[in-house]
């Protein structure tokens, strides 16, 4: 039985153009700013599993409706530029679609709160041994996202953008004369009508469109909304509105979920077919040009008013239909959005996937497809919706997703690492408090007078290490001290572990088991004998290893906390000292590593114990807030649903903290194995020590330089910066200076195809302005938005991935390549002395062309 490790995603990007976030850590410093939604113990000392990301943090990935509240919340209306990513490789299990906020509504002091009950789970399954014990059945859940209706209120197909500034004319007569009223802005928004004619002079095609909002045009003149305009609409002169991106799994339905406007079908050309630009064009048969067989379209078929009849030519010749359709894709001078007259009678055009007869899509009620849809890691699964709660006195708004992880298996076990996954190749390493430290002289390694002062974890590629005698190995698989950066000093072999990525228990995770009475946890009364008292006995131990001299009374609160849990008195306590001791961010990496065993709000009802032992007092005290939360818990459980239609998920289910448990269990070595089989062709290019007068980089050794040397060598191998240590670098040597201080921190690894990465850093490696050069190319052909600067970042490495034809993007960087080399070779039009390396520098460009890795 071979290993399954699931690719793991970010659920959101770090930005609206889609990058991803760059660590972790950036992820988690960035959710730092939520106010709501908080792991295991919410702000109100409520229950709660997850995580909240909302728009106050990553706005981008919110959409909204045109409804009124969202007006009134919103300054300005979102667009959904990006979508909740999908965590892992699985399959959606389960399912709610709210079709509109209406459906969902709750009556709150005379108005209705707005909140999505949609839902989407999906099933995931990590083995990282090649046996079974290994294995890991879990769930993420992604609750309150964005309703049906947010989708079905983006652009119409009639509604356009001015690609540019462009002629409008009063009439068709006027457009034909040359008269023209005056120039559309870019971006102005019109509404396309079915008056359409051809230009004689030219064959271009307009249209009478509607002006859709009162606007200027270029000459600062007011159009008044209702303006109707011809101007020309061919070429992609009239822009589809950008639409948010539908999740991408609604396709794979059965019935499928669609935002596809009523009448509109689409369908593909049968064979090859001439295409027309205005009625009158399909009445004297003048072709604009052909479609091939299976060109995709959508037409109207119900819509005569985009429909023209052409007799036969002949006598006896039938009459033929033809409709008015959007192209979906380029064809010649025409654009994907544009609009031609095709032949549609008949068969001439074949739907797409039509939807079974009288099968509709299910809204509002928990679904459970009969065969699981497949999903992968990144995938949109949707955007925040919105979501109003109750306050004394009205209410508050923001957007979110509500995201949690769980699992029925018995987590106690699987952060043992059972199957001994990943022994054989151990990720960190570990220590614990009060080992010895040592310390490196020149005679070599001595015992020290200090010891650790808390235990730790680094990762174990990045930790040097030295024999026995102190001097510096290529490899720390086997050293015989280990530098320890955080205590200042070493240790030695027996004092550390190696550890797998997989041995969660080693590396901070722990479970906790506490059945609680009432999903109500620091209520201010009842002292928290729950799931809270185990919160802060983890965080107590926290404090008890702290190190800053300004948090040493740290332990001494948390002390004082537990002793008044343990006490057998109830009494009024202060709420937001429990909750401000749990949430205390020093301990925030110790808090999210809490894998929590707990009942689910999402499971039990309003009837159930859990829940009446917290509403039955509001019957007296605030007898509004429990029909409020009756109703909310009637629309938003679905768990029990869930589980009694077959999905193994029970009431009680183990909690993962989202973000840092599937960060934990991400396959890690990728970027390392990715380097390791580039090394070796870059050290292969590179060669061995030179020092060559004419060469710019002088004093080199497998291509780093005698300043990269000297910067390094003593920080990452503890050995002194000289020529002569330079000429005797080891390949090893050269590779771990290349990884800390090129490979990994510049994000090469990100690059998702291997030759394409290894072309961009091979060039690296070699001239300092080489990204100045890849950027410029990116900006002048793929991407104009793309700053062109001389720094490998995000948006440049999120440039290179979303190249479709990354082939061809691969000569594109070779031919550029090759250029700067020519161009380093001449000064003022005669060839200088670098002209001897030409050959091989343009060698080395096909060699990465050619090499098989």
């Amino acid at each position: 039985m071979t290993a399954k490790l699931p690719k793991i995603s970010y659920p959101v990007p770090s930005n609206k153009n889609g990058h991803a976030f760059s660590s972790v850590e950036a992820l988690l410093s960035m959710l730092g700013g939520e106010s709501s939604g908080l792991y295991l113990v919410g702000s109100q000392g409520m229950w709660h599993g997850g995580i909240h990301i909302t728009d106050a943090t990553i706005p981008w990935c919110a959409l909204s409706t045109d409804s009124e509240p969202e007006k009134e919340y919103c300054r300005e209306l979102y667009k959904g530029e990006q979508f909740i990513r999908c965590m892992a490789d699985g399959e959606i299990v389960a399912w709610r679609v709210c079709r509109d906020y209406e459906s969902a509504a709750i009556e709150w002091r005379g108005e209705k709160l707005f909140a999505s009950t949609s839902f989407v789970l999906v099933k995931h399954y990590i083995q990282p041994a090649d046996n079974a014990e290994s294995g890991l059945t879990f769930f993420t859940l992604y609750m309150n996202l964005a309703p049906w209706a947010a989708y079905g209120q983006q652009g119409r197909q009639a509604d356009r953008k001015v690609a540019g500034i462009q002629r409008y004319y009063t009439s068709a007569e006027d457009m034909q004369a040359g008269r023209e009223a005056g120039k559309l802005n870019k971006d102005t928004l019109v509404t396309l009508s079915d008056a359409i004619v051809t230009r004689s002079r030219d064959r271009r095609q307009f249209t009478e469109v509607t002006i859709t909002r009162e606007t200027k045009n270029a000459a600062g003149e007011t159009l008044a909304a209702g303006t109707k305009v011809w101007t020309v609409s061919d070429r992609g002169s009239l822009r589809a509105i950008k639409s948010a991106p539908v999740p991408s799994w609604w396709a794979k339905c059965t019935p499928a979920y669609t935002t596809q406007p009523e009448g509109v079908v689409n369908c593909t050309s049968r064979t090859d077919w001439g295409y027309y630009l205005s009625r009158e064009d399909v009445l004297h048969n003048k072709k604009a040009g052909r479609l091939t067989a299976d060109f995709p379209l959508s037409y109207e078929p119900g819509n005569t008013a985009q429909q023209v009849i052409r007799p036969g030519r002949s006598p006896g010749d039938a009459a033929r239909t033809f409709s008015l359709v959007t192209l979906g894709r380029d064809k010649d001078t025409l654009k994907k959005g544009d609009r031609v007259w095709v032949v549609s009678d008949g068969d001439s055009l074949t739907p797409v996937a039509p939807a079974a007869s009288g099968s509709e899509p299910v809204f509002n009620d928990v679904y459970v497809p009969p065969v699981p849809v497949t999903v992968s890691a990144g995938d949109n699964l949707g955007h925040m919706g919105f979501y109003q709660l109750p306050e004394e006195n009205g209410k508050r708004s923001r957007y979110q997703v509500h995201i949690e992880c769980l699992s029925m298996d018995d987590m106690e076990k699987f952060i043992t690492n059972p199957g001994k996954a990943g022994e054989d190749a151990p990720v960190y390493l570990t220590w614990q408090t009060d080992a010895p430290l040592f310390d490196k002289k020149e005679q070599g390694m001595v015992a020290g007078e200090r010891k650790t002062r808390a235990s730790g974890v680094l990762t174990l590629a990045k930790v040097p290490g030295v024999d026995a005698g102190g001097n510096t190995l290529t490899s720390n698989q086997d050293a015989a001290y280990y530098q320890i950066r955080p205590e200042g000093g070493w240790l030695p072999a027996a004092s550390v572990k190696k550890v797998s990525q997989y041995a969660l228990g080693e590396l901070g995770f722990v479970t906790l088991n506490k059945a609680p009475a009432s999903f109500d946890l620091i209520d201010g009364v009842k002292r928290p004998d729950n799931v809270v008292k185990g919160i802060l006995e983890q965080l107590y131990k926290a404090a008890q290893e702290e190190k800053r001299i300004t948090h040493a009374l740290n332990k001494y609160n948390y002390q004082r906390l537990l002793e008044m849990t343990d006490s057998n008195e109830d009494g009024h306590y202060s709420e937001q000292e429990y909750l401000q001791a749990i949430h205390n961010v020093s301990y925030r990496d110790r808090l999210y590593r809490i894998i929590a065993k707990h009942a689910s709000e999402w499971y039990y009802g309003k009837d159930d114990p859990l829940w009446k032992n917290y509403l039955d007092p509001l019957t007296r005290d605030a007898p509004l807030w429990k029909t409020y939360l009756e109703a909310f818990l009637d629309k938003m459980t679905w768990m029990k649903a869930v589980s009694e239609k077959g999905v193994a998920l029970g009431p009680e289910p183990w909690h993962m903290h989202p973000i840092v448990f599937l960060e934990a269990i991400r396959v890690k070595e990728r970027c390392r194995e990715l380097f390791s089989k580039i090394s070796s062709v870059i050290l292969r290019h590179e060669g061995g020590y030179v020092n060559d007068p004419n060469d710019r980089g002088g004093e080199t050794n497998m291509g780093i330089t005698i300043a990269t040397w000297r910067a390094y060598a003593p920080i990452d191998l503890g050995i002194e910066a000289t020529s002569s240590t330079l000429r005797n670098m080891t390949k090893e040597q050269a590779e771990i200076i290349y990884y800390n201080h090129y490979w990994e921190p510049k994000g090469f690894c990100k690059l998702e195809n291997t030759k394409v990465a290894l072309m961009v850093y091979d060039w690296t490696i070699t001239s300092g302005r080489a990204v100045k050069q890849i950027r410029k190319m990116l900006h002048d052909e793929y991407n104009n938005r793309l700053i062109v600067n001389n720094i490998m970042d995000d948006d440049m490495i999120h440039c290179i991935n979303a190249v479709e034809n990354q082939e061809q993007l691969l000569s594109r960087i070779a031919e550029i390549r090759k250029d700067y080399y020519r161009s380093l070779t001449i000064t003022n039009g005669e060839p200088n002395a670098q002209i001897k390396f030409l050959n091989g520098w343009i060698n080395r460009v096909d060699d990465c062309l050619k090499v098989d890795i």
